[in-house]
């Protein structure tokens, strides 16, 4: 049986906050958004976004979240005088968190965690070129909303925490702080003085357990 990672090198969990009215997706006027079956052209750039991140394995990856995005629910980001794919986003069912923020081909592991009919944001990704530019917003925006528009009880985003500039976007985009383990407080504490916000713990979510 695989070992749980260290618990400070778990991920963290943001969620949608209950009773919140799904985000706006405003996307730039340099870009166009929209849908993708993730097939021939829109794979390979897709791919290729991936496999330009430190974390994940492009091809794989795309591979791995088929059987759980939602219909119309993988989107790309398009610059518009190029046509070129320069930002990606998946709205998927797992509600086991069976997908995470795991590579392709890593176990499962040890401990995991229930969200009743949950749904995750999962492999936002933005070139470095083209950030800074409210891309990773609008996909955000686009992915959480496709969720909400489909009721699923449960929105979520598992982020690498140490990847701060990801848990200010999110954070920034309506999610709130979840905590899976009490240790967690303290960690959104740490994150939060590093951003340079306030920390009210108040706004954090309790997530249920199963081991």
């Amino acid at each position: 049986m695989a070992e749980s990672p260290p618990r400070s090198d778990r991920p963290l969990y943001v969620l949608w906050p209950d009773g919140l009215r799904p985000p706006d997706v405003r996307v730039p006027d340099e870009y166009a958004l929209r849908t993708s079956r993730r097939e021939d052209h829109d794979r390979e750039a897709v791919a290729a976004l991936l496999d330009s991140h430190r974390d994940t394995a492009g091809g794989e990856r795309v591979d791995a979240l088929r059987d759980y995005v939602l219909p119309n629910g993988w989107f790309v980001a398009v610059e518009r005088a190029t046509n070129a794919v320069v930002g990606t986003a998946a709205a998927i069912h797992d509600p086991r968190d069976e997908v995470g923020t795991r590579r392709a081909n890593q176990p499962p592991p040890g401990e995991t965690h229930y969200f009743p009919f949950g749904g995750a944001v999962a492999s936002l990704f933005v070139a470095p070129e083209h950030r800074r530019e409210g891309l990773g917003c609008a996909l955000c925006a686009a992915a959480t909303r496709r969720l909400l528009d489909t009721s699923y009880d449960s929105v979520r985003v598992s982020v690498a925490h140490e990847n701060r500039a990801a848990l200010a976007l999110f954070l920034h985009a309506g999610f709130a702080p979840g905590l899976l383990t009490s240790d967690d407080v303290g960690r959104w504490r740490d994150v939060f003085d590093v951003l340079g916000l306030p920390f009210d713990a108040e706004r954090c979510v309790r997530v249920d357990r199963e081991t």
